[in-house]
């Protein structure tokens, strides 16, 4: 049993009821029952230390968290010293994986064949579009808005959404997001993330948005080789590539006057028996300096097969303090 100490971000959409071969439950009356406690960045804090619940030697406490280790600044999370058994995050290094997506994840949420590809690219009539609502929250959020500007300035058409285009059509939000078709014209999608370089952050912006919306994911933000390792074979396009943002607008403009070009995009969708698995290897075959991560670890599987626990004695270091000096400055 996996006691979850509150919804995250108390939002009912986030509600779960199992993970993998483990039942879930919400109900803190259960917490001598339960053999992991997992305790989302939004459900804890501070006050909640020192613990005066129970709390048996046997228990595994996970700290559960989808946020950048930019979110936390240089010194934070030193209130949870000793307290945490596991992490279970979007970073491969952490006990268990608990990230936005997978190779596995994305495979089973698109429409496959070289059929559907063929009927995706000729649906295309529209060039880029970007929905954003944190406009200059973080270091992270400034450049990208910076970023988006010079593209446009070089002459790249986006239709903008969100908090920080106020003019914008309104779309209704929903998680996980799912466009309408007049949005799924467009052929790319801005996936810029609102930190740098924070090792393995890579959002729904580009696994939901893009991805699963068909459109090919611009990337600004996270480092390629982290993209590399988890995303489909050659299913986005990276900002570092490029020396420019005007270099980039020129490719961009390439790929929309050749179709067979851009449709090099979706090829991994196009053999239906294709597994996570088997795209893995093919990355690392085509990548091999990039450690490409092949099979997540699931936070049930890693309980099952080992009840062994330690005690995480700085989350900071844990954490934190592992991650770029350009993604912490």
């Amino acid at each position: 049993l996996i006691l979850y100490w509150g919804l995250a971000f108390g939002e009912e959409w986030g509600r779960e009821t199992s993970t993998g071969e483990c039942e879930v439950t919400y109900d803190r009356k259960r917490l001598k029952e339960a053999r992991i406690v997992a305790f989302h960045t939004t459900t804890i804090s501070a006050k909640d230390i020192p613990w005066t619940h129970y709390r048996d030697p046997g228990q595994i406490f996970v700290f559960w968290n989808a946020e950048p280790s930019a979110s936390f600044g240089k010194n934070g999370l030193t209130e949870f010293d000793n307290f945490f058994n596991w992490t279970w995050t979007y970073k491969w290094s952490s006990d268990a994986f608990r990230g936005y997506g997978t190779r596995d994840w994305a495979l089973a949420s698109v429409k496959r064949g070289k059929l559907a590809v063929d009927e995706i690219v000729a649906s295309k009539d529209k060039m880029a579009m970007w929905t954003v609502s944190n406009c200059g929250g973080s270091q992270g959020a400034i450049q990208r808005m910076q970023y988006y500007k010079d593209l446009v300035q070089a002459g790249l058409t986006v239709s903008t959404f969100g908090k920080c285009f106020f003019w914008s059509e309104k779309i209704t939000w929903s998680f996980p997001t799912n466009y309408p078709d007049k949005l799924k014209k467009h052929k790319f999608y801005l996936a810029f993330e609102n930190s740098i370089r924070c090792k393995d952050y890579i959002t729904e912006k580009f696994w939901d948005n893009a991805l699963k919306n068909d459109m090919v994911p611009i990337v600004w933000g996270p480092a390629k080789e982290d993209v590399l390792a988890v995303a489909p074979l050659d299913s986005f396009i990276h900002c570092d590539d490029f020396e420019s943002p005007a270099k980039l607008v020129e490719y961009l403009h390439f790929l929309d006057q050749h179709d067979d070009e851009y449709r090099k995009y979706f090829h991994w969708r196009e053999d239906e028996s294709m597994t996570g698995e088997q795209m893995a290897k093919l990355t690392k075959e085509k990548y091999p300096e990039i450690d490409v991560m092949m099979k997540p670890k699931d936070l049930c599987s890693e309980y099952l097969k080992n009840t062994k626990t330690k005690i995480i004695k700085s989350l900071n270091q844990e954490f934190i303090a592992s991650d770029r000096e350009e993604c912490l400055s």
